[in-house]
């Protein structure tokens, strides 16, 4: 049997299992603030009727709590300290927290505080362009997991060489960070 951890180290994930379920744990846990509603029996009724949307069945609903774990691990496993990410770009950890509270590089922080860089900012030894105007543009609170999949999925409104590229090769590859940037500020209104 495949355990997360042999998953992990065969993708080339440093982090250990304990690490990634102490952090996942964190990711999943409901938000305190829900601004969320039950619906009327009647509005409940009136949606299962005309919206076209099946209802959820408690496989539907496992499957996608499976998906939504798997992701929240792949974006803990993905992340590096500060301590590494000095390391990668060859600075002092002092300028990593500089470069994070200008922008110019994206953290999120998890239980103790301790910041997580995810790896899909780097390149080399060096961070991704425009990650600044980037990140600004996306939505207030929008949670690391949403933004790796933005970052690291190819869209069909960026186009190279005939290819689609994902935000992130967009940009390596010199792309006009305007493109970006539009599409980063209807990051969530696709529904």
């Amino acid at each position: 049997m495949t355990t997360v951890a042999d998953v992990l180290h065969g993708l080339g994930y440093t982090a250990t299992e304990e690490e990634v379920a102490l952090s996942l744990q964190e990711m999943l846990l409901p938000a305190q603030d829900s601004a969320g509603v039950d619906l009327s029996a009647a509005d409940d009724a009136f949606l299962q009727q005309f919206s076209g949307v099946q209802a959820a069945t408690p496989e539907s609903l496992a499957a996608l709590d499976a998906r939504s774990a798997a992701r929240a691990a792949a974006e803990r496993a993905g992340a590096l300290s500060r301590t590494a990410v000095a390391e990668l770009l060859g600075v002092d950890v002092t300028r990593v927290s500089h470069q994070s509270a200008a922008g110019d590089l994206y953290s999120y922080k998890l239980g103790r505080g301790r910041p997580s860089y995810p790896d899909w900012q780097f390149s080399g030894q060096s961070g991704l362009p425009h990650l600044r105007e980037v990140v600004a543009a996306l939505p207030a609170g929008t949670h690391p997991v949403t933004v790796r999949a933005f970052m690291t999925t190819r869209d069909s409104a960026l186009r190279h060489e005939n290819v689609f590229v994902s935000p992130r090769d967009w940009l390596l590859g010199g792309g006009d960070v305007t493109a970006v940037l539009g599409l980063a500020g209807t990051l969530g209104e696709q529904m």
